[in-house]
């Protein structure tokens, strides 16, 4: 599991054994929980693991390596959080951007998203699904079921 379990967003060696263990039980495809893109609000959680930046791409890199010598094959799941919130006091370091500003009807949240933003999203999502590609993922899930 890594949706709350890479403590700072860097994914860790428990979480590479987890996914290998999964591989080695005959599961034949594994996607991750929620890997967040690079947006300043992406996540609603302080250890929901990252999917960009040196550090964590280096162990999402391992774990990567472990799944197919374990006989699976794997995939990121793309997250942008929006709007929605974790249970944890936890907020991001800026406002969140969704497509209304609304957590839900009546109550706002953040910021509604610009069509810039909107763009660098779609940027972001680009970027980390080149990055799967270049660490030999198999395949990406983009999840934008929030907000």
């Amino acid at each position: 599991m890594t949706r709350t379990s890479a403590p700072g967003g860097i994914p860790g060696e428990q979480n590479a054994l987890y996914y290998r263990r999964r591989a080695q039980g005959d599961v034949g495809l594994i996607f991750s929980e929620g890997t967040v893109i690079s947006r300043p609000a992406s996540r609603n959680h302080p250890d929901i693991p990252l999917f960009y930046g040196a550090p964590a791409l280096a162990v999402w890199n391992k774990i990567i390596d472990a799944v197919p010598e374990a006989g699976g094959r794997m995939g990121p799941q793309l997250w942008h959080t929006d709007s929605t919130r974790a249970r944890t006091e936890w907020e991001p370091p800026v406002p969140v951007d969704s497509p209304s500003n609304l957590l839900a009807p009546g109550k706002p949240r953040g910021r509604a998203i610009s069509e810039e933003d909107i763009a660098d999203t779609v940027a972001a999502f680009a970027q980390a699904a080149a990055d799967a590609r270049t660490l030999r993922f198999d395949t990406v899930e983009t999840h934008g079921a929030h907000g």
